[in-house]
């Protein structure tokens, strides 16, 4: 499967890097699991439904399942973490965008955790106050 996304994303001019993660890449995906895919636009390429339609359904034909493409900009700090710590690069054009990317998720995560953090702690003790 591996080959086959990297077959279609090589032939993308506007994708600067993309990422493989999830099930998919953890190697615990199931047969009727989706295989999560993150991308980073290069500037100017196309951003509209049709063109990216267009790169998921390339995607999913080729890995002969659905495919659950994240535009990189659009993550939230929890989620590009976690692309980041568990994905495998599929393809990279512009290594600078790349670990710029990593950087800001790094340093985003890192200032959302503690918040994350809180509000586990707060449905915990919520559970536990319900006898739950």
């Amino acid at each position: 499967m591996l080959d086959a996304l990297r077959g279609i994303l090589d032939a993308e001019p506007g994708v600067a890097y993309a990422l493989l993660f999830g099930s998919c890449a953890r190697g615990t995906g199931r047969p009727d699991s989706d295989a999560d895919i993150a991308i980073e636009l290069t500037p100017g390429a196309a951003r509209n439904v049709r063109a990216l339609g267009g790169l998921a359904a390339r995607l999913e034909s080729a890995a002969g399942r659905p495919i659950d493409l994240v535009l990189m900009d659009e993550a939230p700090a929890p989620l590009a973490y976690r692309i980041f710590r568990d994905g495998r690069l599929l393809v990279e054009r512009d290594h600078g965008a790349l670990v710029a990317r990593k950087a800001r998720a790094l340093l985003d995560y890192l200032d959302f955790k503690p918040v994350e953090e809180r509000c586990a702690a707060g449905v915990l003790r919520a559970a536990a106050a319900r006898g739950r």
